[in-house]
């Protein structure tokens, strides 16, 4: 599961632990991935849905069932729940879900989970004018300064926008031995740069050093291929899905996030939470919120795939860096708590109501 479930089994079990009822909906079939507190209501659709091999029928038609205004699931769990307030978790749908609830006089929250400059379709950007025009919701929750200044340029102050990043856990610690290793966490698709960042590493001098990628996606076989391309193969490790990504952290000394594009990334998040080096390509949004360049990791430019080899070379050749950025990085835990984060999502969520 990626960061959507994190963040919302993360919110849920903290919400819970706070006196509040909570009532855990999602919109295609999953067992939970993350630890949910037993008293949560957990609903997964009593369809089935794959995310790969589909036609466009087939996710037509589940779209249907759970879109439906007349009788789809979202609505008819909702009319059963009777909730006091929504809070919604995704990219173009909850626009829909807008449409799908209008009626019910709940106050619905989203919360954009999204690359503020993504492209929706025609039928997307359909959707989502018609939801803002007509059931627009009670506010927005924005990860990053560039995406709520994205959504005041669109909605104007029609809509309460806040400004909420995701939480970050403290890590359970592993007194392990740490291996020379630049680690890289995430799904094996193409906008999650691991081609680039393998481009980038190809270029460093140090034999010694591997590259460990943990994730598994749809575009494994041609990012798999390009390490072969690249004449590193043998130094780079794909580990698949990682169930402990705390341990393989603490057992690596550096982390990149060479994304393309991010909502809030979670992943880099989490490698400073270990006390890693951190590197990112400053893009659109996302790491410029987290990273302080030089304080607490570096920010290279978008892009700019040998400033990213140069910047690995150098922590590698310069450990009291790594050490300091790494202690900077450790202070995310308490700047992105989940009692701090929580506590935001419930005085925005509730107390306008």
């Amino acid at each position: 599961m990626g960061g959507i479930e994190r963040a919302l089994s993360t919110l849920a079990n903290y919400f819970i632990s706070n006196g509040k009822e909570v009532h855990f909906l999602t919109f295609f079939p999953f067992e939970p991935f993350f630890t949910l507190d037993k008293r949560i209501h957990f609903y997964s659709p009593p369809y089935s849905f794959s995310h790969t091999g589909r036609n466009a029928l087939q996710t037509s038609l589940y779209y249907v069932k759970m879109l439906s205004p007349l009788n789809g699931y979202i609505r008819k769990e909702i009319r059963q729940i009777r909730p006091d307030v929504i809070l919604c978790f995704g990219d173009w749908f909850p626009h829909a879900i807008m449409l799908q609830l209008k009626g019910l006089k709940i106050p619905f929250y989203y919360c954009n989970r999204s690359n503020p400059l993504i492209k929706y379709n025609w039928k997307e950007e359909l959707i989502r004018k018609v939801a803002y025009r007509f059931a627009p919701p009670a506010g927005i929750i924005a990860q990053t300064s560039a995406a709520a200044e994205r959504k005041k340029r669109i909605l104007g102050n029609k809509i309460p926008i806040k400004i909420i990043p995701n939480p970050v856990l403290k890590l359970e610690h592993y007194p392990i031995e740490k291996e020379n290793w630049i680690v890289s966490v995430g799904r094996l698709h193409i906008e999650k740069g691991f081609v680039r960042l393998m481009e980038a590493f190809a270029q460093i001098n140090a034999p010694e050093w591997k590259l460990v990628l943990a994730g598994e996606g749809v575009h494994a076989k041609e990012i798999k291929q390009k390490s072969v391309d690249l004449g590193i193969s043998n130094r780079v490790v794909f580990l698949g899905k990682v169930l402990n990504i705390s341990e393989l952290l603490f057992k690596s000394k550096i982390f990149v996030l060479a994304s393309h594009r991010e909502g809030f990334p979670n992943a880099l998040c989490e490698g400073m939470a270990a006390g890693l080096a951190c590197i990112s390509f400053d893009i659109v949004a996302g790491p410029s919120d987290i990273i302080e360049n030089n304080v607490n990791g570096y920010l290279v430019e978008d892009k700019d795939i040998k400033g990213l080899a140069e910047k690995m070379q150098y922590l590698i050749e310069h450990p009291e860096t790594m050490a300091r950025f790494g202690f900077e990085a450790k202070k995310i835990t308490e700047h992105l708590s989940i009692n701090k984060i929580g506590d935001m999502f419930l005085n925005f969520i509730l107390k306008q109501n």
